[in-house]
């Protein structure tokens, strides 16, 4: 957690895993975009380098089994960085008679948001034409089609799209990413989960696990499976709800972040 002393206010934020290959354990990275109505982005975004920060953790908030085969991981914006966390966890078990796999779906607003990153699922050719936004309002927008994917002002990958490029790099085979764009009018769909959870080989007796995560904006956590929620004090996973409950997963173990 960081916390803004002027205003007594405090954000968790999910830290990147460590760059592969510089065994860099000693430092923290995070993923932090700027949002001009969020208090927290605003405040660290504003400081300059070298300042002290208060921080306060890690928290775990949930543990990966060693069991586990398989995950799905819906991200939303920033919500990525706890999925290369994930990524880094499972992957990291590797050896030569377990190769877990890990299918990442990632939704930004903009094409910049994640330059450079291309689709490895043809089953994005037919993605969603409504967004999580549009779903929380009971609205459609239905009669978009997909567009092109947009050319980014810049011809650089974002950071982002090369540490998960460079997470397939070490693990051939075993990462997946898609990318879905809200001014392309691509949007995370019942549709792109089925494919991939479908895909997923059977347990043939292994009872090996297989997870969802989903991680991202509050309404788009919603929208997804279901809101989070407080009681005692605590935040708590809540019933099972949103457009996963819907698709009724056999075998998938689902966890909000």
């Amino acid at each position: 957690m960081f916390k803004q002393p002027q205003l007594q206010i405090g954000r968790d934020y999910t830290p990147l895993p460590p760059t592969l290959g510089e065994g860099r354990e000693e430092s923290l990275r995070f993923f932090i975009r700027q949002d001009p109505h969020g208090e927290m982005s605003r405040y660290l975004h504003g400081l300059d380098m070298g300042t002290s920060i208060e921080m306060r953790g890690p928290k775990i908030e949930c543990e990966i089994p060693l069991d586990t085969q398989q995950i799905l991981f819906i991200a939303g914006g920033t919500g990525i960085a706890p999925a290369l966390q994930a990524g880094h966890t499972l992957l990291s078990r590797t050896n030569d008679t377990y190769k877990p796999e890990i299918h990442i779906l990632w939704a930004n607003r903009r094409r910049d948001d994640c330059a450079g990153g291309t689709n490895d699922s043809a089953a994005t050719t037919s993605r969603s034409q409504v967004s999580w936004f549009s779903g929380l309002l009971k609205t459609s927008i239905a009669g978009r089609t997909p567009a092109e994917p947009m050319k980014s002002a810049t011809t650089f990958s974002s950071l982002i799209v090369k540490e998960l490029e460079a997470l397939k790099s070490k693990y051939p085979g075993q990462v997946t990413v898609d990318y879905f764009v809200d001014e392309e009018n691509t949007f995370i769909g019942k549709k792109a989960i089925l494919d991939l959870a479908d895909s997923a080989p059977p347990d043939k007796g292994s009872h090996k696990r297989k997870m969802i995560f989903v991680s991202g904006p509050e309404g788009f956590i919603s929208y997804m499976a279901g809101p989070k929620l407080w009681a005692q004090g605590m935040e708590l996973q809540g019933p099972l709800q949103g457009i996963i409950k819907e698709l009724d997963l056999k075998d998938w173990t689902v966890w909000k972040l």
